[in-house]
């Protein structure tokens, strides 16, 4: 993953990159709710992911940031009524800020629900995302975020959220953001093709 932050009203940018490693369990049941699900992480009831996160910002920033990040979650999923799919994720931060040890506790819940007309499926959803910081309690803030995610392709994505922060205090300002994100996915059978092509080729 890789993401970039301009703030509008300052001078403040910074650039990350991350790679994840995922794990999903609990699948035997997934297809009694959803018999053909187009996501097919839909159906696990449980998601754990590790990370590592880097982020920093240009070398002749007014206050340059370093940060490195291992980052642990999980995720475990609801199958609600209407096809609504409810997902409550416990995610902790062990990061390194300039060379300061610091942890944070990011809890989130997400609705949301597949839809389609006749020639688009898309997904809207809701969040609601809260940053603990345990070495500075003043700085915990709340994420309402609303967004909608749509299939543009067999294997591309495309996602528009708004999202909403709130303020707290005179530490955290309250900050209205909109992002787009575009998003690649590779199949296992495609991969498989790929690699027993190689093979061949190769005899």
């Amino acid at each position: 993953m890789y993401s970039a932050t301009k703030i509008r009203t300052s001078d403040y940018t910074d650039g990350a990159a991350a790679v994840y490693l995922d794990y999903f369990a609990y699948s035997a049941l997934r297809y009694k709710f959803n018999p053909q699900p187009r996501d097919s992480t839909r159906g696990y009831y449980l998601w754990l992911r590790a990370g590592y996160y880097y982020s920093s910002t240009p070398p002749k920033s007014f206050n340059p940031v370093k940060e490195h990040t291992i980052a642990t979650e999980s995720n475990s999923r609801f199958h609600l009524p209407l096809n609504i799919l409810l997902t409550a994720r416990n995610r902790f931060d062990w990061r390194t800020v300039n060379h300061d040890f610091k942890v944070r506790y990011r809890p989130k819940v997400t609705i949301e629900r597949e839809m389609q007309t006749q020639f688009l499926f898309f997904t809207p959803y809701l969040y609601g995302e809260y940053f603990v910081n345990f070495n500075e309690p003043g700085s915990d803030r709340f994420r309402l975020c609303i967004g909608i995610e749509i299939k543009v392709a067999l294997y591309v994505n495309f996602e528009s959220y708004y999202m909403r922060q709130f303020q707290n205090g005179e530490t955290v300002d309250a900050v209205n953001a909109v992002g787009v994100a575009l998003k690649f996915y590779l199949s296992k059978q495609a991969m498989q093709h790929v690699f027993s092509k190689k093979k061949k080729d190769e005899l």
